[in-house]
């Protein structure tokens, strides 16, 4: 990657860190509402990055958000789950041209926020008692994720107008 791709994507998952810590979690939105934006970090990467580079780098984004958010390495692992996951379904669905850019925020790479939710999830209830339940908070963070990041895409991807 070029310094200038590696400073943007530094620029933003700090824009979305800064994002989560001080507008999203100080918001009560209920125990069943955890929506997490930083991972969207994972899903935007480009798709021919090296497996242990993703790793890397989402590990030390979860350890990042687990220092801002004192979860004690819930994001971390949540997020490196996250990444494991991309490594091995990405490429199912990729061409070889697409693999050179970098990803936009779609219907299909969303469907990575609801592994993070899952693990995130049922780590933080540390059991399977309130299955049903825990399943609900996935399910309804995911939804909310998936809404604040398709607004946050409207403001930040401007699409071409098409030339006659």
């Amino acid at each position: 990657m070029v310094i200038t791709n590696i400073l943007r994507y530094l620029l933003f998952f700090a824009g979305l860190l800064l994002l989560q810590v001080v507008v999203i979690d100080p918001i009560d939105l209920g125990r069943f509402i955890t929506p997490i934006l930083y991972v969207t970090l994972v899903m935007v990467l480009p798709a021919n990055i090296k497996p242990w580079a993703l790793l890397v780098i989402s590990f030390v984004a979860g350890i990042i958000a687990d220092t801002f958010s004192d979860t004690g390495g819930m994001h971390a692992f949540s997020l490196v789950c996250t990444a494991y996951v991309r490594n091995y379904l990405l490429p199912l669905f990729l061409s070889k041209d697409d693999a050179e850019k970098p990803i936009e925020p779609t219907l299909f790479t969303l469907g990575y926020l609801i592994v993070y939710h899952l693990v995130f999830t049922f780590l933080d209830e540390a059991t399977l008692s309130n299955f049903f339940a825990s399943m609900g908070t996935v399910l309804v963070s995911t939804l909310v994720a998936v809404v604040l990041i398709f607004l946050l895409q409207l403001l930040l991807y401007r699409t071409k107008p098409q030339e006659a």
